[in-house]
């Protein structure tokens, strides 16, 4: 599939977006390692695929965004800073989660 070999080609660090894309049927050839809910930009996933970690999550474009990362530790300190961005997005601070650093 395109799609899977266009995510496993990403260096380290960066990304790619879709605009329409058939998520369940991408994700499934993945390792789930960890899923959260956002509450506002709908969930957010650590995927494994042979030995790539990367995350995937929706940006405020609705675009699917796919992320290559170095180590699992990695992502987990991204996941954890996007989880806390939302949070306090929850409590009004006005705060935008920036997608495409």
């Amino acid at each position: 599939m395109k799609t899977i070999s266009q995510i496993l080609s990403l260096a380290e660090k960066n990304y790619i977006t879709f605009h329409k894309l058939n998520l369940d049927e991408v994700i499934k050839d993945f390792h789930l390692i960890y899923e959260a809910d956002t509450g506002i930009s709908d969930k957010i996933r650590i995927l494994k695929k042979d030995e790539g970690y990367f995350i995937q999550e929706t940006t405020n474009k609705n675009e699917i965004l796919f992320r290559r990362m170095k180590s699992l530790t990695e992502a987990e300190e991204l996941v954890k800073h996007r989880l806390e961005i939302y949070e306090k997005m929850w409590d009004g601070c006005g705060c935008k989660v920036d997608y495409y650093l």
